[in-house]
């Protein structure tokens, strides 16, 4: 019995032998058979569908050729930092990609009327910006630029925040980016540009953190590093509760203190002195309650500065009310009940006119030579959805813009026709968040929000009714929902954004 044991493993050791020796033979040239018999099979025939290396380039480049131009969903940290996004169904694509194949920019933002998405003024395709910019590949997925300087863009994400590239302004002797970021250590909201003409590259950011404590920081482009940041660490300072609104004061010229004004608890101005490089500091000026009757005040939800009489702010409130305010006297001129529930903006069209939006679904204009009266402009298709933006075009008063809680629309309304929306911008695919008309335009608005992009839109055909269809003129995909955005009445082709914990100015 041991014997025929012993054989028999001998005989077993002997068939493995064999084994591994003919898998050993069939070895390479096995394997390049199999892949082989493979790929005739890559259409989904008998052997069922072969997924595409994607590192493999290309995989890549026959993937960027359905997807019609711009990079999609980068896989190798070289796709990553072209970051061009993709083509969308419409024919628009995200600023910094090429529309379409091969496709090549319209001009600048307010004259590009079809085709790609167009960067600003003279500049090529994408890229993250820095020395020098390269010409765009024969796809027209733009190759990205030198970065020159740690806030020059944001590298690319393959989403398209390599961004809208260069532009061939001198500033100090460097080509000025398209795209600065200044990355903020919590995530930011409250967003303000500065109007005097002496400060035209300062903004105010305020951040938003759960918390009794919270900062304002007041940034600044250093045009000779390329840097976007605070210049001192003196101008970054504690602020209570997340600011619901920043301002500046809203004048151009220099004669006049150098104002800034925040909403949260209470109203409050500071007092900025940056004029010095060795000591600038802000200090608090006034410190304004709606309340008389408590030590406490009902949370403010905005406020706007009034551009005809520098003295006066709106204020709006969970409360139900509005309050005017006369900041020189620091005496409250107005308080009405303006809403049924919480008002969540206000926005002023005149002197004596400002109009608000609330939880109730209604925009409101009231006058303040008659206080006991307001004229409701609009109220949402479904009672009891909030309207929660408000943006008064200063250019032309008759129009106005707002958006509805968690919608994607945007509603455009003409004061000469209440109830029935001139427009409906639709290009949105999530909740929009802020919106902006244009300072210099009277038919340019600007509205960003959850899908992570800023789109620009040229309302010059209002004059017609608008169904719906209308496209955007420009589109920016950032790296995160965009909380808030503001454009610069000193800079018209500068819009800043907000998104996680950057703030990021774009020239448009």
């Amino acid at each position: 019995n041991n014997a025929d044991g012993a054989e028999g493993r001998k005989k077993k050791e002997t068939d493995n032998k064999n084994n591994a020796d003919g898998a050993q033979e069939e070895g390479p040239a096995h394997k390049k058979a199999k892949v082989a018999k493979d790929s005739q099979h890559m259409n989904g025939s008998a052997g069922g569908d072969v997924k595409k290396d994607p590192s493999d380039p290309s995989a890549a480049a026959n993937e960027n050729e359905k997807k019609g131009g711009g990079a999609a969903a980068a896989t190798t940290s070289e796709e990553k930092a072209a970051g061009n996004g993709k083509k969308s169904d419409d024919g628009q694509a995200a600023a910094g990609g090429e529309g379409g194949e091969g496709g090549s920019h319209g001009p600048a933002a307010v004259a590009n009327t079809s085709g790609g998405a167009g960067a600003a003024k003279s500049n090529p395709a994408g890229g993250a910006g820095g020395e020098k910019q390269q010409q765009p590949d024969k796809k027209g997925a733009g190759q990205p630029g030198n970065t020159g300087g740690k806030n020059n863009g944001n590298g690319g994400n393959g989403n398209g925040n390599g961004g809208i590239g260069k532009t061939g302004d001198n500033m100090g002797g460097q080509k000025r980016a398209e795209i600065y970021t200044y990355n903020s250590k919590d995530m930011v909201y409250a967003l303000a540009w500065s109007v005097r003409k002496d400060k035209k590259f300062r903004l105010a950011a305020g951040s938003f953190v759960e918390e009794y404590v919270n900062k304002v920081e007041i940034l600044y482009l250093d045009e000779t590093k390329g840097e976007l940041g605070l210049s001192q660490p003196s101008l970054s300072f504690n602020h209570p509760f997340p600011a619901t609104k920043i301002m500046f004061l809203p004048e151009k010229g220099t004669g006049l203190p150098d104002l800034l004004a925040t909403s949260s608890d209470y109203l409050r101005i500071y007092k900025i002195d940056d004029t010095k490089d060795s000591s600038s500091n802000v200090e608090i000026k006034s410190i304004l309650s709606n309340s008389s009757n408590s030590e406490f005040c009902a949370p403010l939800t905005s406020f706007d500065w009034n551009e005809d009489d520098l003295n006066k702010i709106g204020t709006s409130s969970i409360d139900t009310t509005c309050t005017i305010w006369d900041i020189e006297k620091e005496v409250v001129d107005t308080q009405l009940i303006a809403h049924d529930r919480e008002v969540y903006d206000i926005a002023w069209g005149g002197a004596g006119v400002f109009a608000s939006v609330s939880a109730d679904g209604s925009v409101r204009v009231f006058d303040l030579r008659d206080k006991e009266h307001s004229t409701i402009i609009y109220e949402s298709p479904h009672p009891e959805v909030p309207l929660v933006r408000l943006g008064w075009n200063k250019q032309d008063p008759r129009y106005m813009a707002t958006i509805l809680m968690d919608s994607s629309k945007v509603i455009i309304l003409d004061i000469r026709f209440p109830t029935l929306p001139v427009a409906e911008l639709q290009r949105h695919q999530a909740s929009v968040n802020a919106l902006a008309w244009a300072p210099h335009s009277s038919c340019h608005i600007c509205t960003a929000g959850d899908d992570c992009q800023a789109l620009i839109w040229d309302l010059s055909s209002m004059s017609q009714p608008l169904d719906g269809s209308l496209d955007p003129i420009l589109a920016y995909h950032a790296g995160a929902e965009i909380n808030n955005l503001q454009w610069s009445s000193a800079q018209p082709d500068w819009v800043a954004i907000a998104f996680a914990n950057n703030v990021q100015i774009l020239r448009v």
